[in-house]
């Protein structure tokens, strides 16, 4: 990987103000994570959303420039330069770094971040069983129970286990790292699906996990994320295929591209 600049760190660049860009879908979904991120940081980015044009917009066009450059492209994808990152969990790692979020963590915490990482995607696997027709809940019909077993088995096991290995306030300690935007994330949308279906969201059982959702939701940094129509409108998975959008019916709408700059107005 080469280096840009003087720096030697190819995700430490001499010029702070080039704008990587984030594409994902029209959702929230893995790429909320990554745009909390960036909004936390305040770092321009190019956002590129894709709507109900995916099929074209994405796999026909984009993906097939980006494969150019890392045959593994996908969604999400960071562009930074000459670099083509993807996978959801290696594009948090790298914007962890490119933005300071990981920054003075020795080798055990990097450890002990990436467990995060990965037993949080562990959790989301099982939701998306859920909210999918794509696994064992084929129809809307078959969601709210599959939604209270779900929490009943499922979220009981990983907030357990994720409680369990919490400092606190945050995962790692006194600041949010990148698993930590990774987990609120995930937090989030089961403290909503519970509200819509009255189920136990655990976080009762859970007061370490409880208070890393309400100091990152505080945090000043991130009130331009928590107000932007990529958190507070689109729907949590694609309408076209979900059972639960936590909006109700919604349009999705075509892909969205726009030069993010800050300070926001």
């Amino acid at each position: 990987m080469a280096a840009y600049g003087n720096t030697g760190d190819p995700l430490r660049p001499d010029n702070p103000t080039r704008h990587p860009t984030l594409g994902y879908h029209k959702i929230r979904g893995l790429g909320a994570p990554l745009r909390m991120m960036l909004y936390a940081k305040k770092q321009n980015f190019r956002h590129v959303a894709y709507g109900t044009d995916c099929n074209q917009k994405w796999f026909k066009e984009d993906k097939e420039l980006l494969k150019k450059k890392n045959s593994c492209a996908n969604l999400p994808y960071l562009v930074d330069g000459g670099l083509v990152v993807s996978q959801s969990n290696t594009c948090a790692l790298y914007l962890g770094r490119r933005l300071g979020i990981d920054d003075g963590m020795s080798g055990t915490y990097q450890t002990y971040n990436h467990t995060v990482l990965d037993q949080t995607y562990d959790l989301r696997n099982d939701l998306m069983k859920v909210v999918y027709p794509f696994g064992s809940t084929k129809t809307k019909a078959d969601f709210e129970a599959a939604a209270k077993k779900h929490f009943e088995r499922n979220v009981k096991t990983h907030f357990t286990k994720l409680e369990g290995f919490c400092i606190g306030p945050f995962m790692t300690g006194v600041k949010p790292r990148s698993g930590d935007f990774v987990l609120w994330e995930m937090l989030d949308q089961h403290i909503i699906l519970a509200r819509a279906l009255d189920l136990d969201d655990w976080l009762g059982e859970c007061p370490k996990l409880a208070t890393l959702h309400s100091t990152m939701r505080a945090l000043p940094e991130l009130a331009d994320y928590f107000a932007a129509p990529c958190y507070a409108e689109w729907s949590h998975n694609s309408p076209a295929y979900t059972h639960f959008t936590g909006h109700g019916d919604m349009d999705q709408g075509g892909t969205v591209e726009e030069d993010l700059v800050f300070p926001r107005e």
